[in-house]
């Protein structure tokens, strides 16, 4: 038999639903013996506690962000491509102005018991202000691991024919990947389809979707661009990669080409510091060591709900987007 859900007061005690229907049955009892004054007066003030009790019950919660970019609350991200993902997001924003932000969770429960995927991805959409203000034309998606859904959730700038390409990139770029258990290859394929069919359409003032009518030669030409500097910074990044490990030299050997992978062991918490080790290795000789490192421990701020420093532009949506399972 499932009881309830129960809730405590300040004096230790814990009252459920039955408790308070008992409650309620004994004082209605007790008040047929006062007068009619004291019936009403106590009768008004039993029901002001039991609405009080029953608001906080229901009262909506949302997890806090710590980045603008990535939350990977799930740990469906190996540690270098979510940091190549939140680079991703990064440079969209730099050059769009456009907010787009990854996040996953193993489940809605924690925050939204009961309540639809769709409202609680809505819900949290205007609670962190995603996209522009004036523009509404940010991007959230969320990835639910243990309750297999996800959601793209669209800015209200966006209009309907822009959900029907939200549910086409779901249903064929997240899915097929994540019914694999290819969590990270999924959320990868399908960013980058959200960015191409519709954050770069719509911010170049496409009125539709591409698959809906032509794509214009400007539109094609801002395609080519952005894809063309996104090319370079990774080409760039990976030179410099190239060239760090060329001078870093082994201290058995000496020879220049040293390995080095970052190891974290235990994440940080509000609470606690988080704890790693990087990696070296030469391929030369063989010689292998690692150096121990501390993760700083996550800081909230008290005026906003990240703590990263940097927060959305207060955009909203009005429920649009699309929805997935697997």
């Amino acid at each position: 038999m499932t009881l309830a859900p129960s809730r405590t007061c300040a004096a230790g005690f814990s009252y459920t639903a039955l408790d308070l229907a008992g409650l309620f049955h004994d004082t209605v009892r007790r008040l047929v013996k006062r007068s009619d004054l004291g019936r009403f007066i106590l009768m008004r003030i039993f029901l002001m506690l039991l609405c009080l009790w029953a608001g906080g019950s229901m009262a909506q919660t949302f997890p806090l962000y710590e980045q603008i970019t990535v939350n990977d609350y799930a740990d469906l991200l190996p540690v270098d491509e979510e940091a190549a993902l939140s680079a991703q997001l990064k440079t969209l924003r730099e050059e769009t102005g456009v907010e787009m932000t990854v996040l996953t969770l193993d489940s809605q429960r924690p925050f939204a018991q009961g309540q639809s995927l769709e409202a609680f991805s809505t819900a949290l959409f205007n609670h962190w202000g995603i996209g522009d203000a004036q523009r509404n034309d940010g991007v959230l998606v969320m990835v639910l691991r243990a309750d297999r859904a996800m959601r793209v959730e669209l800015g209200a700038g966006y209009g309907q024919d822009w959900n029907r390409e939200a549910q086409y990139i779901v249903d064929n770029d997240f899915l097929p990947a994540f019914r694999n258990d290819d969590y990270a290859g999924g959320i990868a394929r399908g960013v980058d389809a959200v960015i191409e069919d519709i954050v770069m359409p719509f911010n170049a003032g496409t009125l539709r979707p591409a698959r809906q009518a032509d794509k214009s030669r400007g539109t094609k030409i801002l395609f080519g661009i952005f894809g063309g500097v996104i090319a370079a910074f990774a080409a760039l990044f990976v030179f410099a990669k190239r060239l760090i490990k060329r001078l870093r030299k082994c201290p058995k050997c000496g020879q220049g080409g040293m390995n080095k992978d970052r190891i974290v062991d235990f994440k940080a918490s509000y609470s606690t510091t988080g704890s790693g080790r990087h990696h070296f290795h030469c391929d030369h000789c063989g010689h292998t060591y690692d150096q121990s490192f501390i993760i700083a421990m996550r800081s909230q701020s008290t005026s906003s709900s990240s703590s990263s420093g940097s927060s959305f532009g207060g955009g909203s949506s009005g429920g649009g987007g699309a929805s997935g399972r697997w």
